[in-house]
């Protein structure tokens, strides 16, 4: 399996032709809790912007959505966090978290208005070749997924995730550290 093919997204020139789905870090980077952003979400913010104007297909799945929502919780269940002895599902039953669940819902819908649902060909998925790859490659599974969502719909990722070497796929990223190594 040959390297995913990865480029820095402030030098791409969008075009009207072009698909991109975009992972969750990257959504997190651009709508999530005050605490994630970094100077790094303007590239992202930029190219969403450029994107849009070009009026090229940008695309969420459910995968990206389910991972969005757990990490943007998880994030302020670390922030509210009081004590060790204090379980995530303490925090979901509290009553701080209609709140967070309403900026969490809310952002989800942002997301929404700016994108194109897809999702996986589950018939065609190979499910024991991705576990094979999982066991072998300590891979993430919903990584494989994603990647081979974009495979089979001709889409280009935009990630700010490390771990897509190896996918056969083409990257945007921001993500210095990919962009060195000019693979995932």
């Amino acid at each position: 399996m040959s390297d995913a093919h990865v480029f820095p997204i402030k030098w791409r020139k969008f075009r009207s032709s072009d698909a991109f789905l975009i992972d969750a870090n990257v959504w997190l980077l651009l709508n999530g809790p005050a605490g994630l952003k970094r100077d790094i979400a303007a590239e992202y913010s930029s190219a969403l912007v450029k994107m849009h104007a070009a009026q090229c297909e940008v695309f969420v799945d459910v995968l990206v959505l389910s991972e969005f929502v757990n990490r943007y919780s998880r994030y302020r269940f670390d922030i509210w966090k009081p004590t060790e002895e204090v379980t995530f599902k303490d925090f979901r039953s509290s009553t701080d978290y209609p709140p967070v669940a309403k900026d969490i819902a809310n952002a989800v819908r942002e997301i929404l208005r700016m994108c194109q649902l897809v999702g996986p060909d589950l018939e065609s998925i190979d499910v024991e070749a991705l576990l094979a790859d999982f066991e072998k490659n300590q891979r993430d599974f919903n990584d494989q997924l994603l990647a081979q969502m974009c495979r089979s719909k001709n889409l280009t990722l935009i990630t700010h995730d490390g771990d897509f070497k190896g996918y056969e796929i083409t990257v945007f990223t921001a993500n210095g550290q990919m962009l060195e190594a000019g693979t995932g």
